[in-house]
């Protein structure tokens, strides 16, 4: 549905809104792409992410921590998430093809270095849906 960046004193915030948690969580890339500087309409090489964790929480966080790990280790800057797919269980997982654009000389894109628990949010609220909010660390 749709996403937005947040003030933050030190680091990058964004909120993510969905009517599912996979469409949350397609907004949350989309944020993501926003703060690095990417665009979130391209994409031009796709990679298959699978994330499995204990909780909800830990499951954004594991998935925003796989995102900058993909950026720093195949040198290119993520634009957006298709057929997200979520399961939960004993654990929760989430299987994802995510677009990215090879970073070339003169892109000018915002490292992240990582995400953080701190004031982190994953909610449901009737009327308004599946609400994704985390700080990132630059």
């Amino acid at each position: 549905m749709s996403y937005e960046l947040l003030d933050h004193t030190a680091d990058v915030k964004f909120r993510a809104v969905g009517s599912s948690r996979e469409e949350a969580f397609s907004e949350a890339v989309k944020a993501f792409a926003e703060i690095v500087g990417s665009d979130p309409e391209a994409g031009e090489v796709r990679h298959t992410i699978e994330v499995e964790s204990e909780s909800f929480d830990a499951l954004l966080f594991d998935f925003l921590d796989e995102l900058i790990f993909l950026q720093d280790t195949e040198d290119v800057a993520v634009c957006h998430a298709e057929d997200l797919e979520l399961e939960e269980g004993d654990t929760h997982r989430l299987k994802t093809v995510v677009w990215t654009q090879t970073i070339v000389s003169g892109m000018d894109l915002l490292d992240i270095k990582a995400p953080t628990y701190n004031e982190m949010k994953t909610d449901y609220k009737k009327g308004e849906g599946w609400i994704l909010e985390a700080v990132l660390d630059i």
